[in-house]
């Protein structure tokens, strides 16, 4: 079965998702976290992440992410932006020596 998460490497690509997905793509996203967390000996920002799930996605529907500019109050809470911008496929090395910052980093 296909992951509605599989499908996005972009906010553009968000955007094309039907409302009806949203809460199973949230569902995807909270398990995709936990498994990230685990995989990298759980020294992640877990709960804090689980917890903007909804809040991610609905700041990348209704802005136009990246010329609309989304600065968050705490930078350990960027996983889901991460996510859904292009660099799901290495959130396995988040927070890894050469991997993705556990942080917001504009260089990434």
């Amino acid at each position: 079965v296909a992951k509605i998460l599989d499908s996005i490497n972009s906010p553009a690509d968000l955007k094309k998702i039907p409302k009806s997905d949203l809460q199973k793509l949230a569902a995807e996203i909270r398990d995709e976290l936990v498994s990230t967390v685990d995989s990298i000996g759980g020294g992640g920002h877990l709960a804090s992440n689980l917890g903007v799930v909804e809040l991610t996605l609905a700041l990348h529907r209704q802005f136009d992410s990246p010329i609309d500019k989304i600065l968050w109050d705490v930078s350990h809470q960027v996983y889901v932006h991460k996510m859904l911008t292009g660099r799901k496929d290495k959130m396995n090395t988040i927070r890894q020596y050469k991997g993705l910052s556990g942080f917001a980093d504009r260089n990434e």
